[in-house]
């Protein structure tokens, strides 16, 4: 993808849009009339008049682009994968795109000995979006009335102007069924009608623990989806069933009105629970969508390796330790070696193997040689795995 992404991107800026263009030079030089006549000391009407040609010309303006969208000079080539999901953005005509997509199908086929899924692949409009990861990925217009900013003239005058809302912008979105997937899929309530239902698996749980497993279920899924644009307007909804499902699972545990759970949780600001631990009062809010704080992590670099993933790669990984060709008690290199998951450490506490507990850091799995594997017990290894390597 990095050679691909070199030998396709094109450009450094779109060319302006000739339409736009014109119109705005027709601007600039009743901008110039209008100084040019105040100085001269004309009439108020003439002015006006001119002022009325700009305004119309500003309109007609702003139902153009600016620059031209279809520009054949300008390409760009964007890549970005996850395990084995991956997404490619192109901005170019869909020629290209379709033989970029054949490119990586003949990579995939032939080189990887991989398939493409016939349902998650194809060619899809910017402007139609698709989904990725769970996330709602298209371009989409701001219809608001935009933002003014400063303009300056040539005699150093400044007013202000209304820039026009950009268009085009790559957004990340919540797809609303993956939102209505999630409170079916663990029983909160109906969305549609906005009611919470209670959860009988809590109604044998404490107060802390039922607010414990609701915290961690909708902060986990809110916390994925917090890069979307919309995150907070589409889970929204879905905060008031979890809400209200809580409630009625307390209510219903302590068999009593849902408005007397609530005010008994209020504490001012928040609903909270509280509890002692050892001998000290601990408070546990009910997490909320504006308890989240946005984070996000960019890279430039293709296919780079985040920060966590460096942690599958120590040295304690079942793979390497065993292409390390070593037992890893008494040391002997000429194998062949197994790799045992013990049952339990307190299997290997005597004789030469209680180095072995050291096994318990690596998941309770050790590389053996033949003998050491013939030392661990004369059960016939029962309840172990071994793989020959």
């Amino acid at each position: 993808m990095q050679t691909m992404k070199a030998g396709f991107d094109k450009g450094r800026d779109r060319r302006p849009f000739p339409r736009y263009a014109a119109l705005e030079r027709r601007v600039l030089s009743l901008r110039r009339k209008i100084e040019r006549l105040r100085a001269e000391g004309a009439d108020r009407v003439e002015i006006d008049a001119a002022f009325a040609e700009i305004k119309a010309v500003n309109d007609e303006r702003r139902k153009v682009p600016s620059v031209d969208p279809m520009d054949p000079n300008f390409k760009r080539l964007r890549y970005c994968r996850y395990a084995d999901d991956f997404l490619i953005g192109v901005i170019g005509s869909k020629r290209e795109a379709c033989e970029i997509m054949a490119c990586v199908e003949q990579f995939l086929t032939q080189t990887l000995k991989l398939t493409l899924s016939p349902e998650k692949s194809g060619i899809y409009a910017a402007s139609k979006g698709v989904t990725f990861l769970s996330y709602r990925i298209s371009t989409y217009t701001s219809y608001g009335a935009g933002r003014k900013s400063n303009r300056t003239g040539p005699d150093g005058r400044t007013w202000l102007v209304v820039r026009r809302p950009t268009t085009g912008n790559v957004s990340l979105r919540v797809p609303r069924k993956e939102v209505t997937a999630f409170c079916k899929r663990h029983g909160y309530g109906d969305l549609a009608r906005k009611t919470g239902r209670p959860r009988e698996q809590f109604l044998v749980t404490s107060d802390v623990a039922t607010v414990l497993a609701y915290n961690s279920e909708f902060r986990g899924f809110a916390n994925y989806h917090s890069f979307a644009d919309d995150f907070k307007g589409a889970l929204g909804l879905l905060e008031l069933v979890v809400f209200r499902s809580l409630v009625k699972t307390l209510a219903m545990r302590h068999r009593t009105k849902r408005a007397r759970t609530m005010a008994r949780l209020w504490n001012g600001t928040d609903y909270e629970v509280s509890s002692v631990v050892r001998g000290k009062l601990r408070r546990i809010k009910l997490w909320r969508l504006k308890h989240l704080t946005q984070t996000c992590w960019t890279s430039p670099v293709v296919d780079n390796v985040t920060a966590g993933a460096w942690w599958v790669k120590s040295p304690n990984d079942l793979i390497d330790r065993l292409n390390a060709r070593r037992c890893e008690a008494c040391g002997d290199t000429t194998g062949p070696f197994e790799m045992h998951h013990l049952r339990r450490v307190g299997d290997l506490r005597s004789g030469s193997l209680t180095d072995w507990k050291r096994s318990g850091w690596r998941r309770k799995t050790i590389v053996l040689c033949p003998s050491c594997r013939a030392a661990v017990s004369g059960r016939e290894h029962a309840r172990t795995e071994s793989r020959v390597h």
